[in-house]
This record gives structure tokens, C-alpha cells and sequence, in this order.
């Protein structure tokens, strides 16, 4: 099994990276701009609310709670 290695992304994040998958964690294009789009910009920023609470179920890199913060 090959080691799990870090990957610049496109818009200068890292992610992981499994070489014998040939699969990232994140997307190619940036793991940052990833998050803003989905997590944030879908997720977090479609609520319109003085106090939000927020569950993170499957942490994985931490990256969408650290984003939040």
C-alpha cells in the first residue's frame, strides 16, 4: 500500500493525495475554494440567522470547521 503523500492544489491548499487510487481528498482545483463553494457558500451562507449552530459529522481534515471559525 502506498503512503498517503500531500498535494498542492491549484489555488496554492494542500491535500491529501493516495497514489495507488490515484484519488485526492480534495478537489485539483483548491481545497480552499472547495470548502468556500460547498461547505460555506451552499451550506453556511444560505442561512440568514443572528445565532447558527453547527454539527460537523465525518471531520476528515478539519478544514470546513476551521473555515467556519
Amino acid at each position: 500500500m502506498d503512503k498517503i503523500e500531500f498535494r498542492i492544489t491549484a489555488d496554492g491548499s494542500h491535500t491529501l493525495y493516495v497514489p495507488h487510487l490515484d484519488e485526492t481528498y480534495h478537489s485539483k482545483h483548491g481545497a480552499i475554494q472547495e470548502a468556500l463553494h460547498v461547505f460555506i457558500g451552499a451550506g453556511f451562507n444560505y442561512f440568514k440567522k443572528p445565532q447558527l449552530k453547527i454539527l460537523e459529522v465525518g471531520f476528515g481534515t478539519g478544514l470546513n470547521a476551521f473555515l467556519t471559525y
